[in-house]
């Protein structure tokens, strides 16, 4: 099986990383895998569409200005709520 993969890493001036996998085993068979490690200093301290890093993942959907989780929000609106 032929898997093409690509790799990128920031480190922003925090110390928190990003990595980006693009990844293709064919033509239309791609994907992105993107790992996300905060520090322990941004504990409770930061939010978005990867999640509160808070332990509770009861509020990871929060949609960007609301202090209240819709479980029925759609998936396009809360990424749109932090674009």
């Amino acid at each position: 099986m032929f898997c093409w993969c690509r790799v990128r890493q920031i480190t922003m001036p925090s110390g928190t990383s990003v990595t980006a996998w693009y990844s293709c085993y064919s033509a239309d068979d791609c994907f992105i895998d993107v790992a996300v490690i905060p520090l322990t200093e941004d504990y409770g301290r930061v939010e978005g569409l990867c999640g509160n890093y808070n332990d509770d993942d009861t509020d990871d959907l929060t949609p960007k200005g609301s202090t209240t989780v819709d479980d029925r929000v759609e998936p396009i609106t809360y990424t749109n709520s932090y674009m």
